[in-house]
């Protein structure tokens, strides 16, 4: 697949927003970015894993930080660039491709932009098929794969490299203290991985996916009178264990945030335009976490949940949300290996301290 049009990147811009689950970070700096490449000429190719040599080197590309506060770090061109090149020197070797850590907002557009800047592909697979603020929160790590070394460093060049640790978890901690004393907002190259280990250890296809989406929303907008029944015939394919169901539609009526330790936290209260007496309450670190019907769940990660504009049915990030917002909330089922025992011992509801176990969408 190649991306050379401005129409493909809007589309995989929505689609990042959608499966960035309210955080990733907002993708609107990364698609300047990437814009930018492809009115130079560049553009960029998207490869499967089973695409790749078995010996390739493949590092992903990520921002670190709170979402809230991207806008007061527009991002250097030059940042990611230089941070791969770092990245060779700590491996002792060239880097064959790119891969998203995460496949939510800013982190599948910035490695997009990146290797159209460098003529490197990209392979089209992340490690969740959404996002999430932790860095061992990815399949890369469940399956074996470290982070380090991770080099790291902010819009105005200050960067730290972190060598060797003896966790991935560890590496998430040094990193987050490093991120909160510059600026609360840097960009990573990590996970170096080779082509063997992508094609056993990620969430394969899902740039694909984000494309299908952000393509899916725009066209049911500009062809059906109700989009919101386009959005649910791609979203809802249980031959492909997909499954999506619509957890609530209102408006916004409170909103508590805080930035703190490099996320951001934040509580949504939503009433229905009805005039009913139903509460709906969103739970969120960096991302959406929980959805609770009148104290009920109906939505619990990993599976996705995403706030639509009732009227637009353009996804938003979680900082964009605003009192009296009228919002359509959608929860869709994470990818089968997120479901994993394995995998939600790690991002499921027990890693973000939550004493609930894990019940999938569909089942709730």
């Amino acid at each position: 697949m190649i991306i050379n049009t401005i129409e493909q990147i809007k589309d995989l811009t929505r689609g990042a927003v959608f499966l960035g689950t309210g955080g990733g970070g907002d993708p609107y700096v990364g698609q300047l970015l990437l814009q930018q490449e492809i009115r130079k000429g560049k553009y960029v190719k998207v490869i499967k894993a089973k695409d790749l040599a078995d010996d390739a080197q493949v590092v992903s590309i990520a921002g670190i930080g709170a979402p809230s506060v991207l806008v007061e770090h527009l991002q250097s061109k030059d940042t990611c660039r230089q941070l791969l090149t770092k990245m060779e020197k700590q491996l002792g070797r060239k880097v064959n491709a790119i891969i998203p850590a995460e496949i939510g907002g800013l982190n599948s557009i910035i490695p997009m932009a990146v290797a159209a800047q460098v003529g490197l592909p990209v392979v089209d697979a992340d490690g969740m098929g959404r996002a999430f603020p932790h860095l061992e929160m990815v399949t890369f790590s469940v399956y074996g794969s470290t982070a380090a070394p991770v080099c790291i460093a902010n819009e105005l060049g200050d960067s730290v490299i972190i060598e060797k640790t003896t966790s991935n978890r560890k590496v998430e901690d040094l990193a987050r203290g490093i991120c909160a004393n510059l600026g609360a907002m840097v960009y990573s190259a990590l996970y170096p991985m080779l082509g063997a280990e992508v094609k056993v250890k990620a969430v394969h296809d899902t740039l694909s996916y984000c494309l299908e989406i952000g393509r899916g929303i725009r066209l049911a907008r500009e062809q059906l009178s109700n989009p919101i029944d386009g959005i649910m015939n791609i979203l809802e394919q249980p031959k492909l264990d997909r499954h999506a169901r619509i957890l609530f539609e209102g408006k916004v009526v409170d909103i508590n945030r805080e930035t703190r330790d490099g996320w951001h936290w934040a509580s949504v209260l939503m009433i229905p335009l009805n005039g009913k007496d139903d509460r709906f309450e969103l739970e969120i670190q960096n991302e959406y976490l929980k959805a609770k019907l009148n104290g009920k769940t109906t939505c619990l990660v990993p599976d996705l949940i995403t706030t639509l504009d009732l009227d637009t049915c353009e996804p938003l990030t979680a900082e964009a949300l605003k009192y009296g917002q009228r919002l359509r909330i959608i929860g869709t089922a994470a990818t089968p290996i997120m479901r994993r025992p394995e995998c939600l011992a790690v991002f499921g509801p027990i890693g973000f301290g939550m004493s609930e176990e894990f019940i999938p969408l569909e089942d709730l």
